[in-house]
């Protein structure tokens, strides 16, 4: 099986910067697979980078390297990082869009792409996507050594989710991410769901109980279910859910328990 690197941008598709990405890659490796997660991430948003990153990077083999280029402080002081984890590597800047990987996987190395022989000669300091992050991964996928690429880091930026709050009768959380279909992601995972649930509330929104998929509801109605990257999610069946309840990032979502004696 080929290698596999795959590209996560904020640059969309207008402008030809990842087919110059791409170009860099298959000139140093023209026997590997590149492939295209999305180059619509919110521009200088790494926050949600991380998020995506976190929800796709699992269903690839073990052996793949991500690329994230969303990278609004390019040029600064911000590090360039390369990330390996298990089998897998991560390779972009250190401002956070490797959080979770951090998360996932405590004993990750991480280090700092330090020697020249793996990136452009004279990287720009506008497109570090194309001269530092595109070559360094092409030459990774070419069985580069980890450690040759520079020295360890301990202390990564990282993005800290919302803490969740507990309540004498349920948890609070917020909405962390809204998808192109307008469905509001909240930061209580799955396993937070320690009790049968009664209510999801947010602002005068009550939503009775979860369902499994989106048509349970009627056209147009309002849902609470659990999405695929784990998370409890609020949608409006077949419509955007930030537009037609005027809410976003940052919106308090409570759930509510069930009274145990209604369980009897």
């Amino acid at each position: 099986m080929k290698n596999i690197i795959t590209l996560t941008t904020d640059f969309g598709t207008r402008d030809g910067f990842v087919a110059q990405m791409k170009g860099v890659i298959l000139g140093i490796n023209s026997d590997v697979l590149i492939v295209d997660t999305t180059h619509d991430i919110e521009p200088f948003a790494p926050f949600e980078a991380a998020l995506v990153l976190n929800g796709f990077y699992r269903s690839f083999p073990s052996s793949s390297i991500h690329v994230v280029v969303v990278d609004p402080g390019v040029g600064s002081a911000r590090r360039a990082i390369a990330v390996k984890s298990q089998e897998e590597f991560f390779v972009g800047p250190d401002n956070g869009v490797f959080s979770f990987i951090y998360s996932n996987d405590a004993s990750c190395e991480i280090r700092v792409i330090e020697n020249p022989d793996f990136v452009a000669v004279c990287p720009h300091p506008t497109f570090h996507g194309r001269d530092i992050f595109a070559p360094l991964a092409a030459h990774l996928s070419q069985g580069v050594r980890f450690n040759e690429i520079g020295g360890m880091i301990s202390d990564p930026e990282r993005f800290d989710l919302p803490p969740v709050m507990k309540m004498e009768q349920g948890i609070e959380g917020k909405v962390i991410h809204i998808d192109r279909f307008g469905n509001l992601s909240v930061n209580i995972h799955t396993e937070m769901l320690e009790r049968p649930v009664s209510e999801i509330i947010l602002g005068s929104l009550k939503i009775g109980g979860l369902s499994r998929t989106f048509n349970e509801v009627p056209d147009y109605e309002p849902v609470a279910l659990i999405n695929s990257f784990g998370l409890l999610e609020i949608a409006i069946n077949k419509a955007s859910a930030a537009d037609s309840l005027g809410m976003g990032v940052g919106t308090r979502v409570r759930v509510t328990w069930q009274d145990e004696t209604s369980l009897l």
